[in-house]
């Protein structure tokens, strides 16, 4: 995890704890869990299979506890959110394929959102149904910031605010 371990991980547990420790009162009437920023071996392990980063309830027993929002850390040449439009069908496979990955982890953890890191961008995933459909967003550059610009830890920080919704994860 060395791409989120020395920058991303301590800033994101960090904006994470101080927005949980204002939504505390509310944690019952919003049906929210505090949820923490961790490596994927953090959450429960299903069959072996171990995404690289897990956004799980603080507290939580890592041989019990769900992996809210799987992360999948990719290199920029493997996985781009520009690849989704290559005429390269070599191309579009890999994109297709870091997704499909990624869906699975977040099938089997019960997850509705998920993203992909790369060394040059960010994209969040939102499973759209329990049949494989997904939602990506477009690629949030690491160098993005400022006003009027999504981060890449703004965006790292509402995936783990959505990850703590109790309400908002299963499928029927």
């Amino acid at each position: 995890m060395s791409i989120a371990g020395a920058s991303l991980l301590p800033r994101v547990r960090w904006s994470l704890r101080a927005a949980f420790e204002q939504l505390a009162p509310e944690f019952a009437l919003r049906q929210l869990s505090p949820i923490t920023f961790d490596g994927g071996s953090a959450a429960d392990i299903i069959d072996l299979y171990r995404p690289d980063t897990a956004f799980v309830v603080v507290g939580g027993n890592p041989a019990s506890c769900p992996n809210r929002a799987p992360g999948d850390l990719k290199v920029s040449w493997k996985w781009e959110f520009s690849m989704r439009f290559s005429q390269h069908s070599i191309v579009q496979r890999e994109y297709k394929q870091a997704l499909a990955q990624l869906n699975f982890y977040m099938r089997q953890n019960n997850a509705r959102y998920g993203y992909i890191l790369t060394n040059t961008e960010f994209a969040a995933v939102k499973r759209l149904d329990g049949r494989g459909r997904l939602a990506v967003s477009i690629g949030i550059p690491w160098v993005n910031g400022g006003e009027g610009q999504m981060s890449l830890l703004l965006a790292l920080w509402y995936i783990g605010m959505l990850a703590a919704e109790n309400t908002n994860r299963a499928f029927s």
